[in-house]
């Protein structure tokens, strides 16, 4: 048995989101719109519901007893469910709080239909398993990452994973994340990252658009090339 094959035999079961939910779940949710800068959900509270995003993007944040506000992981239609993660490890709670960055439309289903769902459903239990073991493997391989890693770098980093979560097909991927946002991710001060970006346009390896920071196909290339030639893998 060859596990490449095995591989091969399973690889279109690789997302769990609203576009792989059959009828009788979709008709059970309510749609709801946030407006940017407002809480989808808050850490601390049960998991009732999982919400779906249909459009828009959302980030994960956590804030501290210092005043310090982090800002972890970014969702949208593609990777969009919120509330997996808790029902799945069966933990009765929300591990963040989830805020919309853009204007957000959510499905907002119970979670009890949804965990029901999957468990009795290969194909969904597959692609829950694959979803949570691809960023459980990601984020091993780059813990304590940045420790090593200088300003510019820093930032490359942060704009490459930008890039993979908010790729769609080879379109251009607008960052609609702030200066300070990327900071606080990072663990550096705005200056170094206002003084990175004007680096990496140098380099053509991002480019601005109406002062906003737009990443390219060829770009994000070039971000990973760098970041490989120091050892930094995605």
């Amino acid at each position: 048995m060859n596990l490449r094959e095995m591989w091969k035999k399973y690889e279109n079961e690789k997302e769990f989101n609203l576009s792989v939910l059959p009828d009788f779940i979709t008709s059970q949710g309510i749609e709801i719109k946030y407006q940017p800068n407002s809480s989808i959900v808050t850490r601390g509270d049960f998991p009732r519901y999982i919400y779906f995003i249909k459009s828009g993007s959302a980030l994960g944040t956590r804030s501290y007893e210092n005043g310090n506000v982090y800002d972890y992981f970014q969702i949208n239609e593609s990777n969009g469910s919120i509330g997996l993660l808790e029902i799945m490890a069966r933990k009765d709670s929300y591990i963040a709080t989830i805020v919309a960055i853009s204007e957000v439309h959510v499905l907002r289903i119970e979670a009890a239909a949804v965990y029901d769902f999957i468990m009795s459903n290969n194909e969904m239990l597959h692609r829950c398993i694959t979803l949570v073991s691809q960023d459980l493997y990601k984020r091993s391989g780059n813990d304590g990452i940045l420790y090593y890693l200088d300003g510019v770098n820093r930032v490359r980093f942060y704009l490459a994973n930008y890039y993979e979560m908010n790729k769609n097909n080879d379109e251009d991927v607008l960052v609609e994340t702030q200066y300070q946002t990327i900071a606080n991710n990072i663990g550096v001060n705005i200056r170094t990252v206002v003084r990175s970006i004007k680096i990496l346009k140098d380099l053509n390896e991002i480019s601005s658009v109406k002062k906003r920071i737009m990443i390219s196909k060829e770009q994000h290339k070039k971000l990973l090339k760098n970041l490989e030639d120091m050892k930094v893998f995605l």
